[in-house]
């Protein structure tokens, strides 16, 4: 699924601020779901840089109960550190609540962003400071609807998406794919690059084999051949 122009991440700041403000957490995220449910493109509003770094120096990814490849598969929306729903196990929650209260949490939540049935993106919020303030899980899901019905207009159909970058190009290795969804999401080289854990001079090389099997000779000009046939397609 391909956002539509590169207004995306002014619409996460956005939306980050309202709904932290709306719901009373005091740091929130907002990022971006590639196709297997991994989040990139964060976009942190307040969150302290030590608690991003221990995040990753701690490998926490692997024991958090709210990372949205979990959520995902568990068909969860808008839930709690504290909802009877979230179902890992106590030990693992209780792992994950040590090291968010480290910092001061009293209390985190994820929101799972769909667009057309599909997760696309992400909003991670925490609550610090007071005691006893918890989520509002009614809230939240309320806010949810709001923002994924506003998240639409950023992106094109799943249709869209899997015709320009899919199978209408058999002649592109599934690296390459990856490639030029990224470059279709207004990405940089080094960004490509971060993403898909790749050399810099990587990308350029998939970028000048997709150039020459497209006939195409700049990124905007890409872009342009990937999404003009659904254009047509679609009538716009």
């Amino acid at each position: 699924m391909i956002p539509k122009g590169n207004r995306l991440a002014e619409f996460g700041a956005h939306t980050t601020t309202f709904v932290c403000q709306v719901l009373g957490a005091e740091w929130g995220c907002f990022y971006r779901l590639d196709e297997e449910g991994q989040p990139y493109a964060f976009q942190p509003h307040r969150t302290p840089w030590a608690l991003r770094a221990a995040y990753l120096e701690h490998n926490v990814e692997a024991f958090d109960p709210l990372h949205p490849a979990r959520l995902i598969e568990g068909n969860c929306r808008f839930i709690s550190m504290f909802d009877s729903r979230l179902a890992s196990p106590a030990a693992i929650r209780r792992k994950f609540w040590e090291f968010l209260s480290a910092f001061g949490s009293r209390d985190a939540a994820e929101m799972i962003l769909r667009v057309g049935g599909r997760a696309v993106a992400g909003l991670s919020l925490v609550w610090v400071g007071k005691p006893g303030l918890v989520s509002d899980r009614h809230r939240g899901e309320a806010l949810q609807s709001y923002v994924e019905y506003n998240l639409a207009t950023h992106y094109r159909t799943p249709q869209v998406a899997a015709t320009g970058v899919g199978s209408t190009r058999p002649g592109l290795t599934d690296r390459e794919r990856q490639v030029v969804r990224l470059v279709c999401e207004g990405s940089t080289n080094a960004q490509i690059a971060d993403h898909l854990n790749i050399g810099l001079a990587t990308v350029k090389t998939h970028l000048i084999h997709v150039f020459h099997k497209l006939g195409v000779e700049t990124r905007t000009a890409l872009v342009s051949r990937i999404l003009t046939p659904v254009k047509e397609r679609i009538g716009a």
